[in-house]
């Protein structure tokens, strides 16, 4: 990419926490057993001059930095939000940021807005089901489902990707929840999903449930992790079900096919950011199956080689026409005799 002429000379994703907290319950969360439910800030100042102070580095190494805002809700207080966006705005410390926002808070047109001034490009959000009745069972019926495509469609209109997280394995799932899902996902703009499974972890509340009703069976499965096995049985689906209807969501996902798509819908957006979002949807499989090895990996870049070829073609393309403007440059600049 620096050959290419866009100052790719070292990248780096900097973490930023802004704030800590949250007061939503939900029952699998983590996050209020850790950080309690009371949410607490730094200064609006403080990340401006932090995003500042990255800005500079990134100039001085010639390169390229992104943040990754990792608040477990950065828009928990949509007022706070705001006047911190427009801070960032205001002091020109933008760069390109990533965040977890909740499907509820996205209703916002003005925060959205907001959000892709101030260099928001992606936003990872927790929609977790399709299905209001498990929405309800695990306290997050705050977020509806039948409100998540317009969300998504207000996002692409900005020009911001959506993550869009999905919980497999809950009470209400049945087989076929992944081509449920998937049917879903496909009206919707092309995003990064993500599939994983409804898990128990201690002092949550859906850990002392399960405990309770003695469904637990993994009571410490996070001493014996096996990829996408359950630590217990869901109601209407077994364990190896519930595996099964994951990794088909995931397979169905990032194929060849869809890949091709995401990027047929990104074609008016430049070069640069579309190899990025192909690397990203390659890659997104390597993350979330850290199992797989070099075989696995060539085979999954044979599969899309068509459309690596047509990006490195285009690309090359690309590079090629920058080097002419370069020489082009430097021959007006140079001093005449």
């Amino acid at each position: 990419m620096n050959r290419m002429g866009s100052g790719w000379g070292t990248f780096h994703v900097i973490p930023i926490e802004t704030g800590r907290g949250c007061p939503y319950g939900c029952e699998f969360c983590t996050v209020t057993g850790f950080f309690g439910d009371s949410i607490r800030f730094r200064t609006n100042e403080s990340v401006v001059n932090e995003l500042l102070r990255l800005k500079a580095r990134a100039r001085q190494e010639r390169g390229q930095i992104a943040v990754f805002f990792i608040d477990d809700n950065l828009a928990i207080n949509i007022k706070r939000t705001k006047s911190l966006l427009r801070d960032i705005i205001a002091a020109k410390a933008q760069l390109p940021w990533v965040a977890q926002i909740s499907a509820n808070l996205l209703r916002d047109e003005e925060l959205v807005d907001l959000i892709a001034e101030s260099g928001g490009k992606w936003v990872f959000i927790g929609m977790e089901s399709i299905d209001p009745a498990n929405m309800a069972d695990v306290n997050k019926n705050f977020s509806k489902p039948g409100e998540y495509g317009v969300v998504l469609d207000r996002l692409a209109r900005r020009n911001i990707y959506a993550i869009t997280s999905f919980i497999f394995g809950m009470d209400n799932d049945t087989t076929g929840v992944a081509e449920r899902t998937l049917q879903e996902i496909r009206n919707w703009p092309p995003g990064l999903p993500v599939f994983g499974q409804l898990t128990p972890f201690p002092a949550t509340p859906l850990y002392e449930r399960l405990a309770q009703s003695g469904r637990l069976a993994r009571p410490k499965h996070w001493l014996d992790f096996a990829p996408f096995v359950m630590a217990h049985a869901p109601l209407k689906m077994t364990i190896a079900e519930a595996r099964d209807e994951t990794l088909r969501a995931w397979a169905a996902s990032y194929s060849p096919e869809r890949n091709a798509a995401a990027l047929e819908s990104i074609r008016d957006q430049s070069i640069i950011y579309r190899i990025s979002h192909l690397v990203a949807r390659l890659f997104f499989r390597g993350i979330y199956f850290p199992q797989i090895g070099k075989r696995a990996w060539l085979k999954v870049l044979f599969q899309n080689r068509r459309a690596i070829y047509q990006l490195g073609r285009e690309g090359a393309g690309t590079w090629r026409a920058a080097r002419r403007q370069k020489a082009g440059a430097e021959m007006i600049t140079q001093p005449t005799r």
